[in-house]
C-alpha cells in the first residue's frame, strides 16, 4: 500500500514561490508540466503559486502598487497553452551586478588570498570565486589570473613557527645581494602589493627587522621556542624599511599623481604636495639595484636627476634590456 503524499505546509509554500521566479527567469518559458515535475508539486500547486506571484510587487515611488509596480505574466499564453513567462518583474532583477573587469580584479584578489598558508586549504575561497563568476555581467571574469608563487612553502613554514613560537633559521640574500645566516623568531607576515615580507626579531642584530619573503633561499623550523612576540607588534613601523647610514640617496623627479604609487620609499612624514607639477623628492638606497627596479616598475613617470652615478646605473640598466631586443 502506497504511503499517503504529505500535504505541502507554509514553508513549503514560501519555498516554492521564491524559487519559481528565478527558475521561469533563467528559461525564459516554462510550462506547469515542466514546473510541476522540477518541485515535485502538482499542477494545481503550480498554477496556485503563479496566480500568487501575479498579486507581489513593491510599493514604488509613490506607495500604491501600481501596475508596473506588480509582477505580471503573458496571462493568454498560461491560460490557453500552459506556459509561464513574465514580462514584467520587479526587484529580482534590479540588483547590481559586477562588470566583467571587476569581477575579474575581485577573482585575482582571492587567488592572491588563496596563496597564504592560512587560507590554501579553504574550499568557501573557491566557493565565493564560482560565485563572482556567476554573479558577474556579461562578458568573462577570469581576464585576471593570479597563479600561487614559487614560495609558499616558505609561507606555510613562516605561518607555522608563528602558530608554534618557534624560531627561524633561514639564509637570507640582503639588498646587497649577500647570503646571509640569520636566526629570528617571526612576529608577523604581510603583503605588499605582490610581495610578502617578514616582521621578525633578529636575534643577531637583537633589534626588530624585515625580510623579504622571495629572498629567503632556505629556512628551517629549530626547535628553539620563544614566549612570543606579540608585544613588538606595537613597535612595527609602517614602512617596511628604515633608512641605513649606508644608503645612497638619490633625487627622483616626479608628478604628484605618481607619489602614492611608491609611498612605501618616501620618506616618513613626507606631505604630497598640491598642484600637477613635477616635484623632486630625495630617497635613500641601499644599492642601485633597488633603484633600477623601481624606476623600471613605473616607465616614463620617474626621472633620475642626481647623483650622476644613479643616473649612470638607470642608463646602463635600460641599454641591456634594450640590448635583449635586438
Amino acid at each position: 500500500m502506497s504511503k499517503p503524499q504529505r500535504k505541502p505546509g507554509a514553508t513549503d509554500n514560501l519555498l516554492l514561490l521564491l524559487a519559481l521566479v528565478p527558475y521561469v527567469l533563467d528559461r525564459g518559458e516554462v510550462s506547469v508540466a515542466e514546473a510541476a515535475a522540477q518541485f515535485d508539486r502538482s499542477e494545481a500547486d503550480i498554477r496556485k503559486a503563479v496566480e500568487l506571484i501575479a498579486c507581489a510587487g513593491v510599493p514604488g515611488e509613490n506607495l500604491a502598487y501600481s501596475h508596473l509596480d506588480l509582477f505580471d505574466i503573458d496571462w493568454d499564453l498560461f491560460e490557453s497553452e500552459g506556459t509561464i513567462t513574465f514580462w514584467n518583474t520587479v526587484a529580482l532583477d534590479h540588483q547590481p551586478r559586477f562588470s566583467a573587469r571587476e569581477a575579474s580584479a575581485l577573482i585575482a584578489g582571492l587567488q592572491y588570498l588563496q596563496a597564504h598558508p592560512a587560507y590554501a586549504g579553504r574550499g568557501d575561497v573557491n566557493e565565493v570565486m564560482e560565485k563572482i563568476r556567476k554573479g558577474s555581467g556579461r562578458g568573462p571574469a577570469d581576464r585576471i589570473a593570479v597563479g600561487a608563487p614559487a614560495l609558499e612553502e616558505h609561507l606555510h613554514a613562516l605561518n607555522q613557527a608563528l602558530e608554534t613560537r618557534v624560531s627561524v633559521e633561514m639564509k637570507y640574500h640582503n639588498k646587497r645581494g649577500e647570503a646571509l645566516l640569520r636566526v629570528v623568531d617571526p612576529v608577523v607576515l604581510e603583503a605588499r602589493d605582490t610581495q610578502w615580507y617578514l616582521r621578525a626579531w633578529c636575534h643577531e642584530r637583537q633589534a626588530l627587522r624585515t625580510f623579504r619573503v622571495d629572498h629567503i633561499e632556505s629556512l628551517a623550523l629549530t626547535h628553539q621556542t620563544h614566549e612570543g612576540r606579540e608585544s613588538f607588534l606595537d613597535d612595527i613601523s609602517p614602512d617596511l624599511f628604515e633608512p641605513s647610514e649606508h644608503d645612497v640617496t638619490v633625487t627622483l623627479e616626479v608628478h604628484p599623481g605618481t607619489l602614492p604609487l611608491i609611498a612605501d620609499y618616501l620618506p616618513r612624514g613626507y606631505q604630497i604636495p598640491a598642484g600637477d607639477k613635477p616635484v623632486h623628492v630625495d630617497i635613500p638606497f641601499a644599492h642601485y639595484g633597488s633603484l633600477t627596479r623601481l624606476v623600471a616598475s613605473y616607465p616614463g613617470v620617474i626621472r633620475v636627476m642626481s647623483p650622476l652615478s644613479a643616473r649612470t646605473a638607470v642608463a646602463d640598466f635600460a641599454k641591456a634590456a634594450l640590448s635583449h631586443y635586438s
